[in-house]
């Protein structure tokens, strides 16, 4: 799969723009040198879009160009959230060609809908998560949550605006047992890494579970789309990772990259898309929020079983020490690595992570990107380290944002 396509014949650069979308991700990818082509992963928070995402979009749509991609890798608040008000009120005359996002719709639906159907209180139950809303993390960085009102979900909003929706899987789910392998044009590709249907058949028996547990209020029932409620729903999941914290007072690199993660298990980080962007010239590799089992899996399929230095690698779930594998980082490196959290939640990125990251040999210097300034970036901003294990410390505050790879 590597050499299918003639990669060398371009040389312009690939920009990336990592907007600051407090502990979640949005991020803009733009190459092509006459026709720009622009593929949007993630959409933050709403706040992100009011006032970061809706300007470039806008610059996008009156330069005559188009998204090619929305890609919204998951289910979760700080990454799907800020997709809302973008579908809803759309700006201006900004095409989208296609939008990737996996809903209720797009599950292996075998007696799933015959279950519901068939119990009037679960009908309730819909209704109830949906008024419940989304999972309340942006109010508690001091902004505003949008309205839980129903139709204000991404699934509602794809089907309003008629969208182009998982068509490049003929309107399956994006999974790679559907499709792997995506061309977009002569000099560029996208290869899917995750999910796979395993991962979303978890998604639909924690569906089902859930429904069956949930002791909330009924105030009433209604003719409610399924993929509201599985949107809501799968939003309010909470992360079951127990993180390994050190045992000893004084932290070192070698302490740090010798510990051993406890896998993440929770199903919507599980059905996230990963993939491998391959445009002028360049490997760069998104990794949403996805199990490293999966990822490791696929990119050895990708590469024959042999180790790539990637251009860029966007680092798994805001580097989160559960999303990354000893075995994953011997078969993956690059001299850049991004990470896109404001450390709010969960003290984002984990020490580990970083360490395990720079603690390997390297013939070259990892520079080290994050969109914030946190407590566990300065703790690696120390000139005898960075001597040692050959990186370097870079805020993209510094440079709008933007990575030019």
């Amino acid at each position: 799969m590597i050499n299918d396509i003639p990669m060398s014949n371009i040389s312009n650069s690939v920009s990336i723009k990592v907007f600051p979308a407090l502990d979640g991700d949005c991020l803009l990818i733009t190459y092509g040198e006459c026709a720009k082509k622009h593929i949007l992963v993630d959409c933050g928070y709403p706040s992100t879009y009011s006032q970061l995402l809706q300007e470039e979009l806008l610059a996008i749509e009156k330069g005559g160009q188009c998204l090619e991609k929305l890609i919204l890798t998951h289910i979760d608040s700080d990454h799907i959230s800020g997709a809302i008000p973008l579908l809803a009120n759309g700006v201006s005359n900004l095409q989208i060609k296609e939008v990737w996002h996996n809903s209720y719709r797009h599950l292996n639906r075998v007696n799933l809908g015959e279950v519901i159907e068939k119990n009037t209180v679960n009908k309730k139950l819909l209704a109830d998560i949906v008024q419940r809303g989304y999972r309340n993390t942006e109010h508690k960085a001091g902004e505003y949550p949008i309205s839980s009102k129903q139709g204000t979900t991404v699934g509602a909003l794809i089907l309003k605006g008629n969208y182009n929706w998982n068509t490049d899987f003929g309107g399956k789910a994006v999974s790679i047992d559907n499709r792997q392998y995506i061309k977009i044009d002569e000099f560029s590709a996208i290869y899917l890494l995750s999910p796979d249907n395993q991962k979303l058949h978890a998604l639909k028996r924690y569906w089902i579970r859930e429904l069956n547990k949930y002791d909330l209020s009924f105030k009433g029932s209604g003719n409610v789309n399924y993929d509201d409620a599985f949107e809501m729903l799968l939003s309010w999941e909470k992360e079951s990772i127990s993180k390994y914290e050190s045992k000893i007072s004084s932290q070192t690199i070698e302490s740090l990259s010798i510990a051993l993660p406890v896998t993440d298990k929770t199903v919507t980080n599980g059905s996230s898309i990963a993939f491998i962007l391959e445009a002028n010239s360049k490997r760069m590799l998104f990794l949403a929020d996805a199990h490293p089992d999966i990822i490791m899996s696929s990119i050895q399929k990708y590469s024959a079983g042999k180790r790539i230095i990637f251009d860029f690698i966007k680092v798994a779930h805001h580097g989160s020490f559960s999303n990354i594998s000893n075995e994953l980082l011997k078969i993956v490196d690059s001299s850049i690595y991004v990470f896109s959290t404001n450390g709010s939640r969960h003290n984002h990125p984990d020490k580990e992570t970083v360490a395990s990251i720079i603690s390997r040999d390297t013939a070259f210097t990892r520079k080290l990107y994050f969109n914030y300034v946190t407590k566990n970036s300065q703790f690696f901003n120390r000139l005898d380290w960075m001597r040692k294990y050959k990186y370097s410390i870079h805020y993209l505050n510094e440079s709008n944002f933007t990575l030019k790879i």
